[in-house]
């Protein structure tokens, strides 16, 4: 567990995939948690009340990270609960459409890019002022695999479009003491059942027994690039390898 507490805000973490384990394994790791969501609130609450009721510390947000004004609100809410903003994970993106490409909309594939790379923009002017300041930070964006790409053009696109503004913002954020990665998983299941989710952060049978990529997989990448075994892992796309 970490001993220095950071506050991490983490995005789409309301459903039962990636955002749900990040959280949970965070808070697992000592660190205080933002439970993103932006309809799901009954799914966020049961979260933070898990996490708060083993003697952590989160707060469900809401807070529509698409939009100016959601990000603002979810920035907000996050601060006003635990301060600064040392983690900042961002998950969701834009929807899955599969059409050949010379059937491809295009303006399905331009929302497809905006809304991947949306959230970067409108979350980094928020919280990227209060890293700066303490010097320290951790910014990891879900992206895809670098090589066993999906069989969705517009999705790629987005997905890529994502990855490069990552990439390209790592030396700035480096001058500040802030580390930006990328992980990079291909498709991934959902854990239905929540407490199957808990028994996977916390180690037990579910995740013994499995036989592909997890979302708990997912998330003990994330401990890793937000701990201080982390510290000088930067500009990393992590591949997440499945079956």
């Amino acid at each position: 567990m970490e001993r220095d507490a950071k506050t991490a805000l983490v995005t789409g973490a309301a459903g039962n995939g990636l955002g749900r384990s990040i959280a949970l394994t965070l808070a697992r790791e000592g660190h205080n948690v933002i439970v993103n969501y932006r309809s799901s609130a009954a799914n966020a609450q049961q979260i933070a009340d898990y996490i708060n009721s083993q003697g952590g510390n989160a707060a469900a947000v809401q807070g529509d990270i698409f939009t100016a004004e959601g990000a603002q609100t979810l920035v907000t809410g996050a601060e006003t609960a635990f301060g600064a903003i040392d983690i900042c994970i961002i998950g969701p993106g834009g929807e899955f459409h599969v059409t050949p490409l010379d059937k491809t909309d295009a303006a399905i594939a331009l929302q497809n890019v905006q809304e991947e790379t949306a959230p970067l923009f409108h979350l980094m002017s928020l919280v990227l002022p209060g890293m700066y300041a303490n010097n320290w930070g951790r910014i990891i964006g879900i992206g895809t695999h670098p090589e066993k790409l999906s069989p969705s053009f517009t999705y790629n696109a987005g997905k890529l479009a994502r990855m490069q503004v990552l990439l390209l913002m790592r030396d700035e954020c480096w001058q500040h003491g802030i580390t930006v990665n990328v992980l990079a998983p291909g498709p991934v299941n959902p854990i239905e059942d929540f407490a199957d989710a808990v028994d996977g952060v916390n180690h037990g049978k579910t995740w013994w027994s499995r036989d592909n990529i997890t979302p708990q997989d997912a998330a003990e990448a994330v401990a890793f690039l937000c701990s201080e075994a982390g510290a000088y892992v930067s500009g990393c796309v992590l591949p997440l390898l499945f079956h």
